[in-house]
């Protein structure tokens, strides 16, 4: 698709400022066309509507849009966070908002959207059609006699940039299809509200959009416009669908671009600074609110609470086995059972200890002097003592082995005293019944001298505790 274009912005008889802006570019998703009214008419208008203009233009050139619609209605998005930020951070901003209206122009057909009172027409086979509505209403008649006090705000604006954190601007439902011959009218109020639209479509020709366009603009000030006056017209030289031939030859190529001279802001260089102000504002807040996530993420990370399977434990077959919570002294009687066997073990070592002390006592006595042992002790008596100490390392040892016996049978008692007997049921196994008295499956194997798991049904089984 192909199309030749003009734009035009006047300040109008009564303003020195414009608070009107246009733009135009090539973007990654197309040809945009934009322009916008900023209110109130003066430096902080302007400023509103340069920067609305700015944003649109800057968004459809970051990426391509998946979704046109979506595109559309994002871009307005943005511009509308960046002139509301503006009027919050500006003291002098407040109360500015923005009307704008936007065209895209992409190889499949023509897109278009509005917030405000800005407009969208269509001139197609000599019949100007409006593609937008108002998005507000006027307290006079369209066309007011000249005593009309024009310093009274007319227009009531329920929706525009900057009004509000977020908005809904107008977005076409549907591609527009086009055909080369087709004019697209893009305005502001400043033209609407004192040209009606079948002066405009008297005025719109496809071969001569340069010379309407000053017409347009002369019309308006013929009629005494107070306010600034923008218009884009772009003529369709190469359409998505063939109506009619019209070569393009028969278009004005030549471009006129705000032919008339606009004086300078007296803040222009401070809005520029706000308008930087705002992109970093923009970056600290993205940067601010990943800080933000990172550290709730590490948060959650430290202090979250861990899956407890301390409930479960595998025995030596590798099965799951439950712990009787039930039995709060389970663990303690499993803990006493494992130090019974350290306790007999330090016993025996303590008497072995004893009994070599008293073998050092017995070979430290003084040997008696040998005249006395001569005289007392003839050669017959000698053998007799040797089985004296002969006997009494005997009677040691028969000590020694009676209390090692006696200590056994105490803890078969103690463990026998802990004991319970079950008669096998069916359906019974090992290592069921052991989960069940809570005990260990090699601890019943052993007291009942099983060298397997196999059980009968009326079996006593003895389950030690």
């Amino acid at each position: 698709m192909k199309v030749s274009y003009c734009s035009k912005t006047d300040l109008g008889l009564k303003h020195p400022i414009n608070s009107d802006a246009l733009g135009d570019k090539k973007t990654k998703n197309g040809h945009v066309f934009v322009v916008a009214d900023g209110s109130p008419v003066d430096a902080n208008g302007s400023f509103a509507a340069r920067l609305a203009v700015q944003s649109i233009l800057d968004f459809f050139e970051r990426e391509i849009f998946d979704n046109v619609f979506i595109g559309i209605n994002h871009a307005f998005q943005f511009a509308n966070e960046q002139v509301y930020r503006a009027s919050i951070l500006e003291e002098g901003l407040k109360g500015i908002f923005v009307s704008v209206a936007v065209v895209l122009v992409r190889e499949e057909g023509v897109y278009y959207a509005h917030i405000g009172n800005s407009r969208v027409y269509l001139k197609s086979e000599g019949n100007l059609k409006r593609l937008t509505t108002d998005h507000g209403y006027l307290d006079v008649q369209l066309y007011p006699s000249n005593d009309v006090d024009y310093s009274k705000p007319v227009v009531k604006l329920p929706k525009a940039l900057g009004n509000t954190p977020s908005i809904s601007p107008s977005v076409c439902q549907a591609k527009l299809d086009v055909a080369a011959g087709d004019v697209l009218i893009l305005c502001t109020h400043g033209i609407t509200k004192v040209v009606d639209d079948q002066s405009i479509d008297n005025k719109v020709e496809y071969a001569n959009i340069n010379s309407n366009i000053l017409e347009l603009v002369d019309a308006a000030k013929g009629k005494s416009a107070p306010e600034n006056v923008t218009l884009q017209l772009i003529a369709i030289t190469e359409g998505n669908v063939q109506k009619r031939m019209i070569p393009a030859s028969s278009v004005q190529q030549n471009r006129v671009l705000d032919s008339t001279t606009i004086p300078e802001s007296p803040v222009t260089q401070e809005q520029i600074n706000l308008f930087n102000k705002i992109s970093l504002d923009r970056k600290k807040t993205i940067k601010f609110g990943s800080v933000i996530l990172a550290v709730f993420l590490l948060i959650w990370f430290v202090f979250r609470q861990p899956h407890d399977d301390t409930d479960k434990v595998l025995d030596d077959a590798g099965e799951i086995i439950t712990k009787d919570t039930t039995n709060q002294h389970q663990d303690l009687e499993e803990l006493m059972e494992y130090e019974k066997p350290k306790k007999a073990e330090k016993e025996e070592e303590e008497e072995d200890d004893e009994t070599e002390v008293i073998e050092e006592e017995t070979t430290d006595v003084e040997p008696a002097d040998e005249t006395d042992v001569e005289e007392s002790v003839t050669p017959k008596e000698e053998p007799t003592t040797s089985k004296v100490s002969e006997k009494k390392e005997d009677k040691k040892k028969e000590d020694k082995d009676s209390k090692k016996e006696d200590k056994k049978k105490e803890d078969k008692k103690a463990k026998s005293g802990k004991s319970k007997s079950h008669t096998v049921k069916s359906g019974n196994t090992i290592n069921g019944l052991a989960a069940e008295y809570g005990v260990k499956p090699e601890a019943i194997r052993k007291a009942n001298n099983l060298t397997d798991d196999k059980i009968e049904i009326g079996q006593q089984l003895t389950i030690p505790q």
